[in-house]
């Protein structure tokens, strides 16, 4: 007796944006439901929904579906991170002998399997994001137990080259973004054409960045360096944060409340290296926490080289992969004013 299907031709046409059934879309959906099938006796899906399950189920059919037809969502993933990186997807070591960009390889099985653990924040919930060791065991495992499965049916599977998927994977959107140059630091701070931006770099003798550690110092130097007005409120909503970081360049001033601690630099008394290492990541992850120029240069600068990922190589995986991983995780934000 077959099992009851958990995944329709309906879903399946909403995962591919399309509205109405293909002569392939049968041996596509079946296959998805051994699929769910077999998610399901995994511990990595213990205690997740239905839709969890059926979501992961619905993105590796896909992923056969376009691996196969050699055209879609997964084919434009790959093609972006080639772009950028010179290498199809990002962790894993791919071996020229033994990966096969018009078949199914296992690193391509692992990382969508990643993508189903590890989510970017929706854009009203900016702290609401989940991390996930792409090297962890049971995933590597689960992975070649899907391997395993689509290589028993790759020969059989039909090829739909004539609807292709739409771009499916998580982060495609972001790979699409260019990335543009840091601004340029003014020769001279009366170069900068702001007037905040040349009273900063000249209180610093050119160095772009100033730290504060709570708002009361940061409002005395607006008053006393920036020249503002002493009466009334100085940016109000402040108030209540610490840990300000400014970064002074040719495009203006950039203010960043709570991140100081984590600025391994020689010009910041406020750094603090145990929470560098345990809470840096946040600026990486987290959209709206840090103004990305400052996250950059950052990064380029090596004043974030402390942060790390919570798990056991999260800080190799964080440095090595950063721009993929602040693509990833901060979606619009990447590049974003």
């Amino acid at each position: 007796m077959k099992s009851p299907l958990s995944i329709y031709p309906s879903a399946w046409l909403q995962a591919n944006s399309r509205k109405h059934l293909s002569d392939t879309d049968s041996w596509y959906v079946a296959f998805a439901n051994q699929l769910s099938t077999l998610l399901q006796t995994s511990d990595l899906f213990a205690g997740r929904n239905t839709n969890d399950i059926n979501h992961a189920a619905l993105a590796l059919t896909l992923y056969l579906h376009d691996a196969i037809a050699q055209t879609g969502g997964w084919k434009e993933f790959t093609a972006r991170h080639m772009a950028l990186y010179g290498k199809p997807l990002p962790f894993y070591t791919i071996s020229e002998n033994e990966y096969i960009a018009d078949e199914i390889n296992l690193p391509d099985v692992t990382f969508v399997l990643w993508t189903c653990f590890s989510l970017p924040a929706a854009h009203f919930k900016p702290n609401d994001y989940t991390l996930y060791d792409p090297y962890d065991q049971s995933l590597r495992t689960l992975a070649k137990e899907v391997y395993a499965l689509m290589d028993s049916v790759f020969n059989e599977a039909p090829i739909d080259d004539a609807t292709p998927s739409p771009n499916w994977m998580r982060g495609t959107a972001a790979l699409g973004i260019p990335a543009r140059p840091l601004p340029s630091q003014p020769n001279h701070p009366a170069d900068a054409t702001d007037v905040n931006a040349r009273r900063c770099l000249e209180h610093t003798s050119g160095y772009p960045l100033l730290y504060f550690a709570d708002y009361g110092l940061l409002r005395s130097f607006f008053v006393d360096v920036l020249g503002w007005p002493a009466n009334g409120s100085l940016l109000p909503t402040l108030a209540e944060e610490r840990e300000f970081v400014i970064y002074a360049n040719t495009r203006g001033m950039l203010l960043a409340p709570g991140v100081a601690a984590y600025f391994h630099d020689s010009h910041n008394p406020f750094y603090d290296p145990a929470r560098a290492t345990a809470e840096g990541y946040r600026l990486f992850c987290q959209p709206g926490y840090c103004p990305f120029d400052l996250l950059k240069l950052g990064i380029q600068r090596g004043l974030l080289a402390d942060a790390r990922l919570p798990f056991a190589n999260g800080h190799e995986t964080l440095q090595r992969h950063a721009d993929f991983l602040t693509r990833y995780y901060l979606g619009s934000y990447y590049e974003a004013d």
